[in-house]
């Protein structure tokens, strides 16, 4: 068979890793120092690891969390997962920032 690939291609072999990032729309349920739980239309697997990115007035958080704990909302009918994260690394302007708002 002749290749009509114009650029060149590698085949990943095992080990390699390629992650395929995606924004996720949330709705942030609560939060604490800890961790968060979050509202969304889409499932995602537990031990799956992303950027956390919210806005609080004018002060934002940015943080990796690890994903701990997936399930259907209550209902279960209206197609949302509830989704539990712990923070993975948190600056201490960020921490600080939930502290006040849960006090």
């Amino acid at each position: 068979m002749e290749e009509r690939r114009r650029a060149p291609r590698h085949v990943l072999q095992y080990g390699e890793f390629v992650g395929l990032p995606f924004s996720l729309t949330v709705q942030v349920m609560d939060i604490s120092v800890a961790g968060v739980l979050l509202q969304s239309s889409r499932p995602v697997n537990v031990g799956a690891r992303g950027a956390l990115r919210l806005t609080f007035g004018d002060q934002s958080l940015n943080t990796d969390v690890a994903v701990t704990r997936v399930s259907p909302t209550s209902t279960g009918a209206d197609g949302q997962y509830r989704i539990g994260a712990k923070f993975v690394s948190i600056r201490p302007e960020h921490r600080q920032l939930i502290e006040r708002l849960t006090s």
